[in-house]
């Protein structure tokens, strides 16, 4: 009579302890969107101009502080003003994949806030975009897929249980391949700055 009135004080003890833990568990999967400004730099500078950026991401937490990541990005940049394009709208694409790594350090003494790391490599197209004010008619120029790189830091703040607010900067680079009329090869160094907003979604 002594054991069975030990254990059933252990079994509901035990069930007490077990539920709350089912209730925290987290799935591994979480969601991101961004959207900011994006800044040419070195050669790419010289024709284009400030931009915008926006992207989806998905995440997958693999260790406590490191997810890896594939997604989707889009960047458009305005041209600089030019007397051979007058009459003429003309902007610049980079759009394409993007697959990584991001890792987070969380900081012992604030609660739902902390920074993060990511880098990984990036599959990009760029396309050069021309369209006639009078007759309305446009053409696109498109270089080759290229493998590139990014880099990029930021901040993470919690704002509900499952949903964060990422503030961040990254740089981008690849080289785009376009072919001309003639058939010879050109090449262009396409290196950016993100500065963006991200809201961040955990299931």
């Amino acid at each position: 009579m002594r054991i069975r009135n030990l254990l059933v004080p252990a079994l509901l003890l035990g069930a007490a302890l077990v539920q709350p833990a089912a209730a925290q568990t987290v799935l591994p999967l979480s969601f991101e969107v961004r959207g900011g400004v994006v800044i040419p730099r070195g050669d790419f500078d010289e024709g284009a101009s400030t931009g915008w950026s926006a992207g989806a991401t998905v995440h997958y937490r693999v260790a406590p502080m490191v997810t890896v990541f594939g997604g989707f990005e889009h960047a458009a940049f305005s041209v600089d003003d030019d007397a051979d394009f007058e009459g003429v709208d003309a902007d610049i694409t980079d759009q394409g994949f993007r697959l990584g790594a991001r890792f987070e350090v969380p900081l012992g003494g604030l609660t739902g806030v902390g920074p993060w790391l990511e880098g990984g490599a990036t599959l990009n197209r760029t396309s050069i975009n021309l369209s006639d004010d009078e007759s309305g008619a446009s053409i696109s120029v498109d270089s080759d897929r290229a493998v590139g790189f990014e880099v990029g830091a930021g901040l993470s703040f919690a704002v509900a249980p499952k949903i964060s607010i990422t503030p961040g900067v990254r740089y981008r680079s690849h080289k785009a391949k376009f072919t001309d009329l003639d058939g010879e090869d050109a090449e262009v160094d396409v290196n950016y700055f993100s500065i963006d907003l991200g809201v961040h979604i955990r299931l």
